[in-house]
């Protein structure tokens, strides 16, 4: 089965430099983070690619008589708002990795992507345009570089890296990968 995906700009070389570079909490670059796993040539190979779901929603604006349109993206994973821009960018085919399956159902994440643009055109200055109908939906999957190293103490930690623009993610993302891997695990504890 095809899918829209956006592409993953990331490598693998890349995201193990994001991860190491130096910034405060690795004491700028003195103190490295230990890879779970290394390569023989000793390079770190606790890094995998996983492709998490969003949806994609084209929302109707009006102001006065002027209409116009604009996708906005809420991630169907923990309902993160953002205005979408990537829309010429996506891809048909099928991701190389696990793809999760969306935790939040289709009309929960419209109602989230109306909420979170009628706040984005809140803030704004002037007249403020109308919110009317959705116009589009679509449900593609963003690449996620996750990478596994020890803490102190011996602890598996991850760290997490955006496959498309090389950024680092938050807590939420972090915490609905590590949701989604435990909920695969159980899945296929139950199904033998």
């Amino acid at each position: 089965m095809d899918s829209l995906y956006l592409p993953a700009r990331v490598g693998a070389a890349d995201a193990v430099r994001q991860f190491g570079r130096p910034r405060f909490r690795n004491l700028f670059g003195l103190w490295r983070a230990r890879p779970v796993k290394r390569t023989p040539d000793g390079q770190a190979a606790s890094l995998e690619l996983v492709w998490m779901p969003a949806y994609a929603f084209r929302l109707a604006l009006s102001k006065g008589e002027i209409r116009s349109s604009t996708w906005v993206s809420v991630d169907a994973s923990f309902g993160g708002f953002a205005l979408f821009e990537r829309m010429n960018v996506l891809e048909e085919g099928e991701p190389e990795g696990p793809c999760f399956p969306p935790v939040l159902p289709q009309d929960k994440a419209e109602t989230l992507a109306r909420q979170g643009l009628l706040r984005y055109v809140l803030r704004k200055r002037g007249v403020k345009p109308q919110i009317e109908a959705t116009e589009d939906t679509i449900l593609f999957y963003a690449p996620v570089w996750v990478f596994y190293f020890y803490r102190s103490g011996g602890r598996i930690d991850v760290a997490i890296l955006d496959g498309y623009t090389g950024g680092p993610m938050g807590g939420q993302m972090r915490a609905a990968i590590v949701n989604a891997f435990i909920r695969k695990r159980q899945e296929s504890a139950v199904s033998p």
